[in-house]
């Protein structure tokens, strides 16, 4: 259906509106409303201007209110807010009186966002959680409905928050948002189910024109109905424009700009009070009575009072109610700015300025008066961005920033305000702000500092791979910052070694990394200091980053945590990583910083996996994953998408370890050694699952192969107890034992429990057969106590050895064990490996369901084995394309 009257305004001039040929449309309202989850529900409406989304807005909001529904509003301004989380203010205004109910850390978030409470600058994503626990707080007494119009409009802040609390309702709440064809932002993009609005159909639109041009001759309205594509506001206002016209006629424009140029016209006509009074309404999204009377008397030079407005009332453009001004739809807004000149606009926002009180708003009208070069309103803007930081409005502050660099005299000053707004770009994870400040940025006279800080920002988004010219650039340039800036040196240099780290950029590469490093000492309680050290020399400087870690005091703020456990994690010592992440995570959560929430999910994923904790792993994969997506952070997307990957290949769910494997080679891991590796050992995983086991070894030993883009030395520890395995099975014994030989050497210099695990394992499997024993329980002396699979793993090879040996009892024994570990940390096909051994044993055993369909997968895997020659084609075929990073190797999908 369509409204017959205009579409915009909810109440007075909408409240007996009649609907028509939008049949479609309420019934999915309707079921909708009739029967909404527990767990809420979202709908985007999309459609053309004037389409009639807001109608059908009014229509929910009716059928909402008769069903009991709670109604909260909120609609975007076509003209900027000048108040950041204008629109959310709107929303939540209503029910602001339940914030004593949400947590301390969220209601006082909240409240500092609206400036009602002092105090350090709230982090966005708890603004936006705190909007989430306020909703099911006020739903747990009745269902509430969000409906909200014009969503391309809201404030940026707004605008983030309506998307973070779609994607995390919770309770009964519904949200129906309009949203205009052809924009775009967060909330479309966020993958709500969407009900798509069209135009009505010939008869509707005949109803309409029947009901508001009734003396329209056939032709006339053929040709109205015929321009109007069925949009109802079309259908309703072009014949006032085919009346007016000169030749009776319309000119070729496009929908959009044919209303526009109606509305334009309408308020042409009016008196040249009611038109001063309704271009200060058109460029004050507040929407004030008072204020607009007090603005339209500043441009005027004389006092108008509130009737100055009856003109446009009564041909449709403004409805003035409660003390409130509103145009009845967007359109006419964006018609009556469209008819005034730049000069007149000015004027406007200049008179506004003159009456406000309010030094943050009165700021933004003086800098939308003015075209070219103010200092000191420059200044001033800069001084607002500061304000906004401090309610937790980080767009506001990138735009007040970015206003700041236009209306700044000076270059230097000028880019050094753009890299402000995209330093605080960056830290929201908006790449697209960032790149667009940076070149903004190059083209001023940037100091040497800024130019340090610009190239820091640059390698921040920077998922290219790169070699060591890079790192060595960075260092370079990290050196001669120094002196003036340690902090952002450090930042630099930080930037470099985890670009050693992902990219394993070579020896020389990582020694210049430390050694810059090393030159920084009064950082070196910093811990972005230990975690350099970590990601720049995980093997070398291990030792040197965990005498750090223990030294570090015992509290430290969550970020602190954050990064010390991603240190410890880089050197291989994850039972210290597992316990700072912990830490970490328990604090982000409190505080609802959900960015750097995610990175510590993902770390944990790892770390868990790594471990042995294959529970643990996924139970924080799902949310990093959702995490990572919520606030816009791609490549943690994409590293969490690894570590699913490898979990994948652990629990035995091979089909979708490969699938993600390759999705995730063609992504962002595409020249990230790091990420490479841990592919290279899902694919080994997978073939000795299978039983490909010379297939297994030759993928598994090229992450030990300098030579292969999957080589990283680090990551090559997690390999090594699976390489063993392999080589024993394809009967590489030799080659593995030398391999082993140079990690022992390695494992002189190193301290990473990681290597040191896995070496006791390789050492016992690779060992001949009259020293194996020893080794074995050598191995099982060790604390093992952080790593079950490990222990586990030696259990069941120990237990297999002893079963060959006839010593049955103690095999079983051992089996048993490791069987059971395996089923409790999901470790399902080592599990079944165990079973298969116990039964050999003469054990009576139980197959799991879930394990007869597992080793019906794992057999049809086994038939898709490769010729030993064509493997081995494919692989002297990957080293010749090392550079592009593609040709990897995969089983054979032929029968």
């Amino acid at each position: 259906m369509n409204s017959v009257e205009a579409p915009g305004s909810w109440e007075g001039a909408m409240g007996a509106a009649v609907l028509v040929g939008r049949e479609r449309e309420i019934a999915v309202l309707a079921r909708l409303l009739e029967r909404t989850p527990p767990s809420g529900a979202v709908l985007l409406m999309l459609g053309d201007p004037g389409i009639g989304k807001s109608s059908l807005l009014h229509e929910a909001e009716s059928r909402g209110r008769a069903r009991g529904f709670r109604i909260l509003r909120l609609a975007g301004v076509e003209c900027e807010a000048t108040l950041p989380f204008a629109g959310l203010h709107q929303m939540v205004g209503p029910v602001l009186d339940h914030a004593s109910l949400l947590p301390r850390h969220e209601r006082e978030a909240l409240l500092a966002a609206f400036g009602l409470v002092d105090g350090p600058p709230p982090d966005p994503f708890l603004i936006a959680l705190a909007v989430v626990d306020l909703l099911a707080a006020v739903a747990a007494d009745r269902p509430v409905l969000v409906v909200a119009d014009d969503v391309q409009w809201l404030d940026p802040q707004s605008h983030e928050v309506l998307t973070f609390v779609g994607r995390r309702v919770a309770g009964p709440v519904v949200i129906i948002a309009a949203m205009r064809r052809g924009h775009t932002g967060s909330f479309l993009h966020a993958g709500f189910p969407e009900l798509t609005v069209g135009g009505v159909d010939d008869d509707a639109a005949a109803q309409i024109l029947s009901a508001h041009a009734p003396g329209l001759c056939p032709v006339e309205r053929r040709r109205i109905q015929r321009v109007a594509l069925g949009n109802p506001l079309a259908l309703r206002e072009l014949p006032i424009t085919m009346a007016a016209a000169p030749s009776g006629g319309l000119r070729p424009l496009t929908l959009s700009d044919r209303l526009e140029h109606a509305f334009a016209g309408r308020g042409a006509e009016l008196p040249f009070g009611a038109r001063d009074a309704l271009l200060v309404a058109a460029v004050d999204p507040a929407g004030d009575l008072a204020e607009i009377i007090a603005g339209t008397s500043a441009l005027c030079g004389e006092p108008v009072t509130p009737d100055v407005f009856d003109p446009a009332q009564a041909v449709g453009l403004v409805s003035v109610e409660d003390g409130r001004v509103a145009f009845l739809h967007p359109l006419m807004r964006s018609g009556i700015l469209q008819a005034e000149s730049l000069a007149r606009q000015q004027s406007a926002h200049r008179a506004l300025a003159d009456i406000l009180d309010d030094v943050y708003r009165r700021t933004w009208h003086r800098a939308q008066s003015i075209v070219g070069p103010d200092d000191r309103i420059a200044d001033a803007l800069e001084a607002n961005a500061a304000q906004a930081l401090s309610r937790g409005a980080v767009f506001a502050a990138i735009n007040d920033l970015e206003r700041s660099a236009e209306l700044t005299s000076w270059s230097a000053l000028r880019g050094h305000r753009l890299l402000m707004a995209a330093g605080h770009a960056f830290g929201m994870g908006r790449e697209d702000i960032v790149h667009e400040l940076l070149q903004s940025a190059a083209r001023t006279d940037l100091t040497d500092l800024d130019r340090a800080r610009m190239e820091w920002l640059r390698e921040m988004f920077d998922r290219t791979p790169g070699g060591a010219a890079r790192v060595n650039e960075l260092c370079d340039l990290a050196l001669r910052s120094a002196p003036a800036d340690p902090d952002l040196a450090l930042d630099i240099l930080l930037a470099a070694a985890l670009r050693s780290w992902w990219g394993d950029t070579g020896p020389a590469a990582a020694a210049r990394v430390v050694a810059c490093v090393d030159r920084l000492p009064e950082m070196a309680g910093d811990p972005r200091y230990v975690l350099a050290l970590a990601a720049g020399e995980p093997v070398l400087r291990a030792r040197q980053v965990v005498e750090a870690l223990a030294g570090m005091p015992p509290g430290g703020d969550a970020d602190a945590l954050r990064l010390l456990g991603i240190a410890a994690h880089g050197v291989g010592h994850m039972a210290l990583a597992a316990e700072l992440l912990a830490r970490s995570e328990g604090t982000l959560r409190r505080q609802g910083r959900l960015g750097l929430l995610s990175h510590v999910l993902t770390t944990q994923s790892f770390t868990y996996v790594l471990l042995g904790d294959l529970v643990g792993a996924a139970d924080t994969a799902e949310e990093g994953r959702r995490l990572a997506a919520e606030t816009g952070q791609p490549a943690w997307g994409v590293t969490q998408l690894v570590c699913d990957v490898m979990l994948k290949a652990f629990v035995g769910d091979a089909q979708e370890a490969l699938r993600g494997a390759t999705e995730a080679e063609l992504g962002e891991a595409l020249g990230r050694n790091v990420m490479l590796s841990a592919l290279q050992l899902t694919r080994g995983l997978v073939s000795l699952a299978a039983g490909r086991n010379r297939d297994a070894y030759r993928t598994l030993r090229a992450i030990f192969d300098p030579a292969e883009p999957s080589f990283h030395q680090r990551n090559g520890f997690l390999s090594l107890m699976f390489l063993a395995d392999a080589a024993v099975r394809a009967g590489h014994r030799e080659d593995a034992r030398e391999l082993v030989a140079e990690l022992e050497v390695i494992a002189r210099e190193t301290p990473s429990p990681l290597l040191h695990v896995h070496l006791l394992y390789a050492r016992a499997v690779l060992a001949a057969d009259e020293d194996a024993e020893d080794f074995y329980l050598a191995a099982l002396r060790q604390d093992l106590s952080h790593w079950p699979y490990a222990r586990a793993k030696v259990e069941l090879a120990y237990g297999s050895w002893l079963r060959c040996h006839k010593r049955i009892h103690q095999a079983q024994s051992l089996l048993t064990s490791a069987q059971s570990t395996f089923d409790r940390i999901g470790a399902l096909p080592c599990g079944d490996e165990a079973r298969l051994e116990l039964r050999a044993t003469g054990a009576p055993i139980d197959w799991p369901e879930s394990s007869a369909e597992r080793l019906r997968q794992i057999t049809e895997l086994s038939a898709l084995r490769l010729a030993d020659d064509e493997i081995a084609e494919r692989l002297s075929l990957r080293r010749a394309v090392v550079a592009m990073y593609r040709d990897r190797t995969r089983p054979d999908t032929r029968p």
